[in-house]
């Protein structure tokens, strides 16, 4: 019920007291309307930061006080962003203080899908402003052309599109992928001079 979670995140942002002390938030200028030559707003290449996170669930909870969501899935929890998805059984998460999901943890069959590449893992946590996650829990990440890849931990920037597999790194390659071309043998040393030669 992905709009169980935007309901509570935007009653969280607008319901939320000003800290004591603390002057009021200027207002937001009117934004212009979107033209063809408008940039698209700035924010790691390769994940759209102007997209929204969606989350879609069966169950969800949100903490006023601590600005804490809970989203349980029966079977699983689905939270997209850009062309990023990320699939657990329960997911924890917090908001900035406009409502927006700014870190999310996901455990429980943990997968976390991206084109032709998929990570499976026990726990995941989603950081949207660093545009990464990071994998623990005997991580293992596959792609369509059967290459498969495991350590204890993984960091996937989904702004550049690169993974970081760390502790104990084991790469599969299928046999098909292999360049098993002879080569034209080591390089050969240029010949030594005759010996005694003047």
């Amino acid at each position: 019920m992905s709009s169980a979670l935007l309901l509570a995140a935007a009653l969280a942002a607008q319901a939320a007291p000003p800290a004591r002390g603390a002057a009021p938030a200027p207002a937001e200028p009117a934004r212009q309307a979107a033209s063809p030559e408008a940039p698209v707003p700035a924010g790691p290449p390769g994940l759209r930061s102007d997209k929204p996170v969606r989350v879609d669930a069966e169950e969800v909870r949100f903490s006023w006080k601590t600005r804490q969501v809970t989203v349980v899935g029966k079977p699983f929890v689905t939270l997209l962003h850009d062309d990023a998805t990320l699939t657990c059984r329960r997911l924890t998460g917090e908001n900035d203080t406009a409502g927006r999901l700014r870190v999310a943890t996901c455990t429980g069959e943990v997968k976390l899908v991206r084109g032709p590449r998929t990570v499976t893992c026990e726990r995941a946590t989603y950081d949207r402003d660093a545009a990464r996650v990071v994998c623990t829990g005997s991580p293992v990440l596959r792609d369509a052309g059967g290459t498969e890849a495991r350590g204890t931990s993984l960091t996937w920037d989904l702004g550049a599109d690169e993974v970081r597999l760390e502790g104990a790194a084991q790469v599969t390659v299928p046999g098909g992928q292999l360049d098993l071309e002879p080569s034209a043998g080591p390089a050969t040393a240029p010949p030594a001079p005759p010996t005694g030669a003047k």
